[in-house]
């Protein structure tokens, strides 16, 4: 049975398959926890639509900008000029919508959505997330800063732990 938590969005820029500069959990990409990432998502006249390695992270407990959340994270780069990176962020007291980083990298041009507090807010989104077994999909429809339509969807087979922070 799956659970649907629907969230408003937040997104910030990531480069490659790192979770964030500024939250406190970050992952080291490594062949032993990839997974297959499935994507049917139009940003613009970009599609991608496709299944193919990448990773997929989830932490019922980390940290953005000093706010405990549970946060889930996607790095995808099929090509060294195509990628996807995605994070949301629910936090775990007060205000609980969910915040968003989505970027997608494609044709030398760079997307992105960022609705994380603390941070330089572009464009706005919406992520409905549903738990499906190991993994989980993400259904996203938002607009990046200059008005691009971003829609579709991020499905991961499974989630790996992150890696620990300062050597935990």
């Amino acid at each position: 049975m799956s659970r649907a938590l629907s969230f408003g969005v937040s997104l910030v820029l990531l480069a490659g398959p790192a979770i964030t500069a500024q939250g406190q959990v970050r992952t080291r990409p490594s062949a032993d926890d990839s997974t297959v990432v499935t994507l049917a998502l139009a940003v613009g006249g970009a599609r991608f639509e496709e299944a193919k390695r990448g990773r997929c992270v989830h932490a019922p407990q980390a940290s953005i900008y000093g706010t405990m959340a549970a946060m889930w994270s996607v790095g995808y780069a099929p090509e060294p000029d195509r990628s996807v990176s995605f994070t949301v962020w629910r936090p775990m007291s007060g205000d609980t919508t969910a915040q968003l980083n989505f970027s997608a990298f494609t044709k030398g041009k760079s997307q992105r959505i960022d609705t994380v507090r603390g941070s330089g807010i572009v464009g706005k989104g919406f992520v409905r997330i549903t738990k499906r077994g190991a993994g989980g999909r993400f259904d996203i429809e938002g607009t990046t800063g200059d008005g691009t339509a971003v829609r579709g969807y991020i499905e991961c087979a499974k989630f790996a732990a992150p890696a620990p922070v300062g050597g935990n």
